[in-house]
């Protein structure tokens, strides 16, 4: 039934405009009728029933023979045929009923209009570099003559800092409604229920919510999480406060970026395993007091309910509560249910008030992930019997949540770390006593300060474990499960599907299969090692990460070099991982530009560094002070080298050619600044760039410091601030120029003409994607995508 709707909203954007709305309600009405229509019954058979106590009792045989069914109607398969296309139908109905009540609703009618709104946050307002965005729903738009009362949801964005109020709060905003241009990101708006986005001038806080539920939630959030900042340090605070309530305000980049690579990310928002953690000690509580049935279900029911109200109405959380409240009313009416049909009611009913969250990758996983314990867990468990019950229950759990989420990683995020199960496993026993235990000394800090000081004391126990597992699993030097796409996730859910049939069979593995993959183990292994092993030559990757730069030198000797990693957090990172890097000699971050090393923190997270360059010139980038915190974090050692200083790395030469001071005064300092290298492997030479300009070519040029070299990165992705005389005096073979979409006209048609005009080959990342250069035999041999 589940899998049925979730299909049908999936394909609304395919097949919905085929028929209208009501034509897709109906025909899958009709369909789920005809199916009940021709269901099989039991058949009575002939003559009148004996009583009860009169009744034959069958033979053996006759008991397993199958029921007859009543003659002329259909078997079985084709009513459940039948009831699943009108599911399906119903599906992208129901989807397309949705999508034409967001796209015409009257804040779409009303852009681009100046209007002011009342609304209630659905998230805490999150600030970024540009300023702040937060969700809403809005309960009353003001525009010239109209006041209107309306349920529809919007984006709010606004400028400098963000009001001061959190999720559930009620809040006043005046600005300019949009319709995005960009296809790509009204779909992404669409897929959450919102059509239009608000630019905000102003913001206010109007109060707290209007329901007492929701205040009584957000004053025990504000009271708890005080009390949380006052007995723990800022990095176990945010910690604790993600684990707990979900809040990240406090969350530390470096750690952050450790759970995610460790594949422990999910234990930084609050999910459906919180809402169990929360549950059973309330329902233990209300045991031991002995209260009856249906006492304890409402405590049950409340508890989920805002504990749900409390974090946020995560789709995750949303999911387990609708589970545990299903579970606890079959429990209390005598007719428990089984995990998967619970399972499947919660995420029809889910789907049913709000359609937009098929779209939601948090809800993806949380049902992925349950489906795979639900079909895989306890059947795993019963296969480890060389480990201890609990141990084995727990593996079982954690690689059955794995196997479900698997494809859908892989889908979106093209990568899935080996290391994740064996990181699980061994952070699953601290998780629920850093959770509980941090909230009692919370609490009790509340009632008691010296007591609250006390416990705090036992909760950073787990806490600082959580740290340590994340940081080791983030570094282990094992390989990723790379892919991406439609088909990883088709493959994906197809491997998956037939694993969890193999395992519920009870069959047991082909002895012929066994040696096969015994065989096949040694020749996959050393296949591998040839894939991820050193080049025959200089070899230069410069990877496409859009606007930005990110180079990726390699040896015969094994020698690795990242020079920049772009402007995605992490883009570079996951390249590198699918690229089989193991570990790098030296990083290069040639200036403090976000398109330069906003990618950077997470390799330094992810792979051992031996050595990272910068050019060390005064800078307040706050993309500068975040790769500091990760320096100092992973303890990376650093050096500021200088014009005319040279390295060896492995079999690589490095000769530093600018900057020789830092530079003061000119248009772009910081891009003035950037680290200029020359690579160089016997005669086969490399000039890396960064975005150098003008002022800074000129004195490459009156020292004599231009080389003539096989390969350039071209200056500042092609930008007109370079010197014609500066490509005449490189006179390189190979120009690669690293660009993507952007609003500075990059690259400059002059300037490509300059380059041309000198015999070079032009390549662009945008045009070309990874473009990869290889030294053979005294040859320039160039690849891309």
């Amino acid at each position: 039934m589940a899998a049925a709707t979730w299909t049908g909203l999936l394909v609304r954007t395919v097949v919905g405009k085929r028929l209208p709305v009501a034509a897709w309600l109906a025909l899958g009405a009709g369909l789920l009728v005809a199916a009940i229509a021709i269901v099989p019954r039991r058949a009575d058979g002939p003559g009148p029933r004996l009583p009860a106590a009169t009744a034959p009792v069958p033979s053996p045989i006759e008991a397993l023979a199958p029921p007859r069914l009543v003659p002329g109607r259909a078997p079985p398969a084709a009513a459940a045929v039948l009831a699943v296309l009108g599911l399906l139908a119903l599906g992208v109905g129901w989807g397309s009923a949705h999508a034409h009540r967001t796209e015409g609703g009257l804040l779409a009618r009303l852009a681009p209009a100046t209007v002011t709104v009342e609304a209630v946050l659905r998230t805490d307002p999150r600030e970024d570099l540009d300023g702040w965005s937060a969700w809403a729903d809005v309960r009353l738009v003001r525009a010239d003559d109209l006041t209107a009362a309306v349920r529809e949801a919007v984006r709010l964005e606004g400028r400098g800092e963000a009001p001061t109020a959190v999720r559930g709060d009620r809040v006043e905003a005046t600005g300019q409604l949009l319709l995005p241009d960009d296809e790509g990101f009204a779909g992404f708006l669409l897929r959450r229920g919102v059509v239009a986005e608000l630019r905000v001038r102003e913001a206010v806080r109007l109060g707290p919510s209007e329901v007492a539920f929701v205040r009584w939630a957000q004053a025990f959030r504000a009271l708890v999480g005080r009390s949380i900042r006052d007995l723990f340090a800022p990095r176990h605070a945010g910690l604790l406060l993600g684990l707990s309530l979900g809040d990240d305000t406090m969350l530390d980049p470096t750690l952050e970026r450790d759970f995610r690579a460790s594949g422990l990310s999910h234990l930084l928002v609050v999910s459906g395993g919180n809402v169990v953690m929360v549950l059973g000690p309330v329902l233990a509580l209300a045991s031991l007091l002995r209260l009856p049935r249906w006492p304890r279900f409402a405590i049950g029911v409340g508890t989920v309910a805002f504990f749900v109200v409390l974090t946020g109405a995560e789709p995750s959380v949303m999911r387990a509560g609708v589970m545990a409240g299903l579970t606890l009313f079959g429990v209390v009416a005598g007719r428990p249910r089984s995990a998967a049909g619970v399972l499947s009611g919660a995420v029809f009913a889910l789907l049913v008030l709000d359609p937009a969250l098929v779209w939601s990758v948090g809800f993806q996983l949380s049902v992925a992930a349950t489906a795979g314990m639900v079909a895989l867990a306890t059947p795993l468990a019963d296969r480890m019997r060389f480990l201890p019950r609990p141990v084995a229950l727990t593996a079982g759990a954690t690689l059955a949540a794995q196997v479900g989420v698997t494809p859908i990683l892989l889908y979106y995020f093209r990568e899935v770390p080996l290391s994740t199960l064996v990181a699980n496993v061994f952070a699953f026993p601290a998780v629920a006593p850093a959770m509980l235990v941090g909230l009692a000394a919370a609490g009790l800090g509340l009632l008691w300060p010296t007591g609250g000081h006390a416990a705090a004391v036992f909760a950073r126990v787990p806490l600082r474990y959580l740290e340590v597992v994340a940081d080791r699993a983030a570094r282990a030097p094992v390989p990723w499960v790379t892919g991406g796409g439609l088909r990883s996730l088709v493959v994906g859910v197809a491997l998956a599907s037939a694993f969890a049939w193999w395992l519920r069979s009870g069959r047991r593995t082909p002895r012929v299969l066994v040696v096969g993959a015994l065989a096949l183990a040694p020749v996959l292994a050393w296949s591998n090692a040839l894939s991820a092993g050193a080049p025959s030559g200089l070899t230069v990757r410069f990877l496409d990460v859009r606007q930005g730069d990110a180079a990726l030198v390699t040896s015969p000797a094994g020698a690795t070099m990242l020079v920049d990693a772009g402007p995605d957090e992490t883009q570079v990172a996951t390249d590198l991982s699918a690229l089989g890097v193991k570990r790098l000699d030296v990083v290069v971050a040639t200036h403090p530009h976000a398109d330069h090393i906003a990618g950077l923190p997470a390799v330094l997270a992810r792979f051992p560094v031996g050595l990272l360059l910068e050019p060390g010139c005064p800078d307040d980038s706050p993309f500068q002070v975040e790769l500091q915190r990760a320096i100092e974090a992973e303890g990376t050692p650093v050096r500021h080298p200088r014009a005319g200083e040279r390295l060896v790395v492995g079999d690589i030469q490095v000769e530093v050619l600018s900057p020789g001071s830092c530079w003061v005064g000119t248009a772009s300092d910081p891009n003035n600044d950037s680290l200029v290298l020359l690579v160089s492997l016997g005669g086969d030479t490399v000039l890396l760039t960064g975005d150098l300009e003008e002022p800074a070519q000129e004195v490459l040029l009156e020292r004599g410091l231009a080389p003539d070299v096989d390969v350039l990165k071209v200056p500042h992705h092609g930008g007109a601030t370079s010197l014609e005389a500066f490509f005449d005096a490189v006179d390189a073979e190979v120009a690669v120029v690293s660009t993507g979409p952007n609003t500075y006209g990059h690259p400059v048609p002059e300037v490509l003409g300059w380059i041309r005009e000198t015999g070079a080959r032009v390549i662009r990342t945008d045009l070309a994607g990874d473009v990869v250069v290889v030294f053979e035999g005294g040859e320039v041999r160039v690849a891309s995508a």
